[in-house]
Protein backbone atom coordinates (compact mmCIF):
# COMPACT_ATOMS: atom_id res chain seq x y z
CA UNK A 1 0.00 0.00 0.00
CA UNK A 2 1.46 3.38 -1.02
CA UNK A 3 2.32 5.84 1.70
CA UNK A 4 0.51 9.17 1.43
CA UNK A 5 2.86 12.09 0.72
CA UNK A 6 3.60 14.39 3.63
CA UNK A 7 1.75 17.69 3.56
CA UNK A 8 3.68 20.94 3.41
CA UNK A 9 4.11 22.17 6.98
CA UNK A 10 3.02 25.63 8.08
CA UNK A 11 5.81 27.69 9.65
CA UNK A 12 4.89 30.27 12.30
CA UNK A 13 7.55 32.20 14.18
CA UNK A 14 7.67 31.37 17.88
CA UNK A 15 10.86 32.75 19.39
CA UNK A 16 14.30 34.26 19.03
CA UNK A 17 16.81 32.49 21.29
CA UNK A 18 20.00 33.86 22.86
CA UNK A 19 22.59 32.28 25.11
CA UNK A 20 23.43 35.06 27.60
CA UNK A 21 25.55 35.38 30.76
CA UNK A 22 22.76 36.36 33.17
CA UNK A 23 19.27 35.35 31.96
CA UNK A 24 17.64 35.95 35.35
CA UNK A 25 18.64 39.62 35.46
CA UNK A 26 17.92 40.07 31.78
CA UNK A 27 14.42 38.60 32.07
CA UNK A 28 13.69 40.86 35.02
CA UNK A 29 14.78 43.91 33.02
CA UNK A 30 12.63 42.99 30.00
CA UNK A 31 9.64 42.46 32.28
CA UNK A 32 10.06 45.80 34.05
CA UNK A 33 10.93 48.01 31.11
CA UNK A 34 9.46 46.38 27.99
CA UNK A 35 6.33 44.89 29.56
CA UNK A 36 7.21 41.29 28.72
CA UNK A 37 5.89 38.34 30.71
CA UNK A 38 7.33 34.93 31.50
CA UNK A 39 5.45 32.14 29.72
CA UNK A 40 7.76 29.33 30.79
CA UNK A 41 10.70 29.39 33.18
CA UNK A 42 13.31 26.87 34.21
CA UNK A 43 15.77 26.47 37.04
CA UNK A 44 19.51 25.89 37.17
CA UNK A 45 21.82 25.36 35.48
CA UNK A 46 20.44 27.05 32.32
CA UNK A 47 17.68 29.21 33.87
CA UNK A 48 15.88 29.03 30.53
CA UNK A 49 13.01 31.50 30.25
CA UNK A 50 10.55 32.17 27.44
CA UNK A 51 9.20 35.71 27.69
CA UNK A 52 6.33 37.05 25.60
CA UNK A 53 5.69 40.56 24.36
CA UNK A 54 2.48 42.34 25.34
CA UNK A 55 0.77 41.32 22.08
CA UNK A 56 1.44 37.63 22.73
CA UNK A 57 2.80 37.19 19.22
CA UNK A 58 6.44 36.29 19.77
CA UNK A 59 8.74 34.95 22.46
CA UNK A 60 12.30 35.76 23.43
CA UNK A 61 14.16 32.74 24.84
CA UNK A 62 17.01 33.60 27.20
CA UNK A 63 19.24 30.99 28.81
CA UNK A 64 22.83 30.38 29.90
CA UNK A 65 24.72 27.35 28.67
CA UNK A 66 28.46 27.60 29.23
CA UNK A 67 29.08 24.46 27.17
CA UNK A 68 28.43 26.59 24.08
CA UNK A 69 29.90 29.96 23.05
CA UNK A 70 27.94 33.16 23.54
CA UNK A 71 27.77 36.03 21.09
CA UNK A 72 29.88 38.97 22.26
CA UNK A 73 26.86 41.27 22.20
CA UNK A 74 28.72 44.42 23.27
CA UNK A 75 31.13 44.19 20.33
CA UNK A 76 28.65 42.84 17.79
CA UNK A 77 27.75 45.67 15.42
CA UNK A 78 24.11 46.74 15.51
CA UNK A 79 23.95 46.33 11.75
CA UNK A 80 25.13 42.72 12.02
CA UNK A 81 22.23 41.66 14.21
CA UNK A 82 19.47 43.39 16.11
CA UNK A 83 16.01 42.86 17.55
CA UNK A 84 13.45 45.54 16.67
CA UNK A 85 10.38 46.67 18.61
CA UNK A 86 7.47 48.77 17.41
CA UNK A 87 6.62 51.79 19.53
CA UNK A 88 4.04 54.57 19.32
CA UNK A 89 6.23 57.00 21.29
CA UNK A 90 9.85 56.70 20.23
CA UNK A 91 11.08 59.67 22.26
CA UNK A 92 9.29 58.48 25.39
CA UNK A 93 10.64 54.97 24.88
CA UNK A 94 14.16 56.36 24.64
CA UNK A 95 13.78 58.33 27.86
CA UNK A 96 12.42 55.33 29.79
CA UNK A 97 15.14 52.97 28.62
CA UNK A 98 18.00 55.40 29.18
CA UNK A 99 16.85 55.68 32.80
CA UNK A 100 16.76 51.88 32.90
CA UNK A 101 20.41 51.57 31.90
CA UNK A 102 20.25 51.32 28.12
CA UNK A 103 22.72 53.17 25.94
CA UNK A 104 21.88 55.08 22.77
CA UNK A 105 23.80 53.82 19.74
CA UNK A 106 22.05 55.86 17.04
CA UNK A 107 19.68 58.60 18.13
CA UNK A 108 16.17 59.16 16.80
CA UNK A 109 16.13 59.77 13.06
CA UNK A 110 13.42 60.01 10.43
CA UNK A 111 13.44 58.31 7.04
CA UNK A 112 11.87 59.75 3.87
CA UNK A 113 9.02 57.25 4.38
CA UNK A 114 8.16 58.98 7.66
CA UNK A 115 9.36 56.04 9.76
CA UNK A 116 11.35 56.99 12.85
CA UNK A 117 14.24 54.88 14.13
CA UNK A 118 16.24 54.60 17.33
CA UNK A 119 19.06 52.14 18.01
CA UNK A 120 19.96 51.28 21.60
CA UNK A 121 21.69 48.51 23.55
CA UNK A 122 20.24 46.85 26.60
CA UNK A 123 22.51 46.66 29.69
CA UNK A 124 23.95 43.35 28.40
CA UNK A 125 24.84 44.71 24.97
CA UNK A 126 22.00 43.35 22.84
CA UNK A 127 21.21 45.79 20.03
CA UNK A 128 17.58 46.90 20.20
CA UNK A 129 16.00 48.97 17.47
CA UNK A 130 12.81 50.91 18.11
CA UNK A 131 10.68 51.89 15.14
CA UNK A 132 7.69 54.19 14.90
CA UNK A 133 6.20 53.41 11.50
CA UNK A 134 4.23 55.87 9.41
CA UNK A 135 2.47 52.80 7.97
CA UNK A 136 2.97 49.72 10.20
CA UNK A 137 3.67 46.44 8.40
CA UNK A 138 2.27 44.32 11.25
CA UNK A 139 -0.70 44.88 13.57
CA UNK A 140 0.48 47.70 15.81
CA UNK A 141 0.79 47.19 19.54
CA UNK A 142 3.01 49.46 21.61
CA UNK A 143 6.40 47.88 22.39
CA UNK A 144 5.87 44.63 20.57
CA UNK A 145 8.76 42.99 18.67
CA UNK A 146 8.54 43.69 14.96
CA UNK A 147 11.54 41.95 13.43
CA UNK A 148 14.91 40.31 13.95
CA UNK A 149 17.58 41.55 11.53
CA UNK A 150 20.66 39.94 10.00
CA UNK A 151 23.25 41.41 7.65
CA UNK A 152 23.86 38.69 5.05
CA UNK A 153 25.86 38.18 1.87
CA UNK A 154 23.01 37.75 -0.63
CA UNK A 155 19.70 38.94 0.75
CA UNK A 156 17.63 38.60 -2.48
CA UNK A 157 18.48 34.90 -2.85
CA UNK A 158 18.09 34.16 0.86
CA UNK A 159 14.77 36.02 1.02
CA UNK A 160 13.46 34.05 -1.95
CA UNK A 161 14.38 30.80 -0.18
CA UNK A 162 12.32 31.81 2.87
CA UNK A 163 9.38 32.64 0.64
CA UNK A 164 9.54 29.37 -1.29
CA UNK A 165 10.25 26.96 1.55
CA UNK A 166 8.89 28.55 4.75
CA UNK A 167 5.89 30.29 3.20
CA UNK A 168 7.05 33.74 4.28
CA UNK A 169 5.85 36.83 2.43
CA UNK A 170 7.60 40.07 1.60
CA UNK A 171 6.03 43.01 3.42
CA UNK A 172 8.56 45.57 2.22
CA UNK A 173 11.50 45.40 -0.17
CA UNK A 174 14.33 47.84 -0.81
CA UNK A 175 16.58 48.20 -3.83
CA UNK A 176 20.33 48.49 -4.31
CA UNK A 177 22.72 48.57 -2.65
CA UNK A 178 21.20 47.21 0.58
CA UNK A 179 18.48 44.99 -0.94
CA UNK A 180 16.58 44.92 2.34
CA UNK A 181 13.67 42.51 2.75
CA UNK A 182 11.10 42.38 5.54
CA UNK A 183 9.63 38.86 5.52
CA UNK A 184 6.58 38.00 7.64
CA UNK A 185 5.58 34.50 8.64
CA UNK A 186 2.22 33.08 7.53
CA UNK A 187 0.33 34.52 10.52
CA UNK A 188 2.22 37.84 10.52
CA UNK A 189 3.40 37.38 14.08
CA UNK A 190 6.95 38.52 13.39
CA UNK A 191 9.27 39.54 10.58
CA UNK A 192 12.76 38.56 9.53
CA UNK A 193 14.79 41.41 8.05
CA UNK A 194 17.55 40.41 5.66
CA UNK A 195 19.83 42.96 4.01
CA UNK A 196 23.36 43.21 2.68
CA UNK A 197 25.56 46.03 3.92
CA UNK A 198 29.19 45.57 2.96
CA UNK A 199 30.22 48.53 5.12
CA UNK A 200 29.41 46.57 8.27
CA UNK A 201 30.48 43.11 9.49
CA UNK A 202 28.42 40.00 9.01
CA UNK A 203 28.07 37.23 11.58
CA UNK A 204 29.86 34.05 10.48
CA UNK A 205 26.58 32.14 10.68
CA UNK A 206 27.83 28.69 9.59
CA UNK A 207 30.37 28.78 12.43
CA UNK A 208 28.08 30.37 15.02
CA UNK A 209 26.64 27.82 17.42
CA UNK A 210 22.90 27.23 17.16
CA UNK A 211 23.02 27.52 20.95
CA UNK A 212 24.32 31.07 20.60
CA UNK A 213 21.39 32.35 18.55
CA UNK A 214 18.54 30.80 16.61
CA UNK A 215 15.14 31.62 15.17
CA UNK A 216 12.36 29.15 16.02
CA UNK A 217 9.21 28.27 14.10
CA UNK A 218 6.16 26.39 15.31
CA UNK A 219 5.12 23.60 12.94
CA UNK A 220 2.36 21.02 13.09
CA UNK A 221 4.57 18.22 11.78
CA UNK A 222 8.28 18.38 12.58
CA UNK A 223 9.12 15.34 10.44
CA UNK A 224 7.48 16.95 7.40
CA UNK A 225 9.35 20.20 8.07
CA UNK A 226 12.61 18.25 8.28
CA UNK A 227 11.93 16.50 4.97
CA UNK A 228 10.92 19.71 3.21
CA UNK A 229 13.87 21.78 4.38
CA UNK A 230 16.43 19.07 3.69
CA UNK A 231 15.14 18.89 0.13
CA UNK A 232 15.54 22.67 -0.09
CA UNK A 233 19.21 22.60 0.91
CA UNK A 234 19.00 23.05 4.67
CA UNK A 235 21.19 20.93 6.94
CA UNK A 236 20.63 19.29 10.32
CA UNK A 237 22.38 20.82 13.31
CA UNK A 238 20.66 18.71 16.00
CA UNK A 239 18.24 16.05 14.80
CA UNK A 240 14.61 15.56 15.73
CA UNK A 241 14.07 14.71 19.37
CA UNK A 242 11.34 14.73 22.01
CA UNK A 243 12.33 16.62 25.15
CA UNK A 244 11.04 15.80 28.69
CA UNK A 245 8.12 18.24 28.34
CA UNK A 246 6.87 16.24 25.37
CA UNK A 247 7.71 18.98 22.87
CA UNK A 248 9.23 17.78 19.60
CA UNK A 249 12.18 19.87 18.44
CA UNK A 250 14.58 19.92 15.53
CA UNK A 251 17.52 22.23 14.87
CA UNK A 252 18.53 22.97 11.29
CA UNK A 253 20.51 25.56 9.35
CA UNK A 254 19.36 27.32 6.22
CA UNK A 255 21.75 27.07 3.23
CA UNK A 256 23.59 30.17 4.50
CA UNK A 257 24.11 28.87 8.02
CA UNK A 258 21.38 30.65 10.01
CA UNK A 259 20.15 28.30 12.75
CA UNK A 260 16.43 27.52 12.50
CA UNK A 261 14.54 25.51 15.08
CA UNK A 262 11.31 23.68 14.26
CA UNK A 263 9.14 22.88 17.27
CA UNK A 264 5.80 21.27 18.01
CA UNK A 265 4.59 22.06 21.51
CA UNK A 266 2.43 19.89 23.72
CA UNK A 267 1.08 23.15 25.13
CA UNK A 268 1.54 26.26 23.03
CA UNK A 269 2.99 29.27 24.84
CA UNK A 270 1.61 31.83 22.39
Amino acid sequence: MATAPMQNPRFTTEHVALNVPDPLAMVDWYKKHLGMTVKRGGGPPTHTAFIADISGNILLELFVNTAFPMLDLHSLHQMSFHLAFMTNDIVGTKEVLVRAGSGVVEDVSKAPSGDQFLMMRDPWGLSLQFVQRASPMLPHVHLRPEHVAFNVHNSPVQARWYQEHLGMKVKREGGAPGFGFFLADAEERMMLELYQNQAHPMIDLPNTSYMSVHLAFMVTDVASARQRLLAAGATIADDLTTIPSGDVVLMMRDPWGLALQCVKRVEAMI
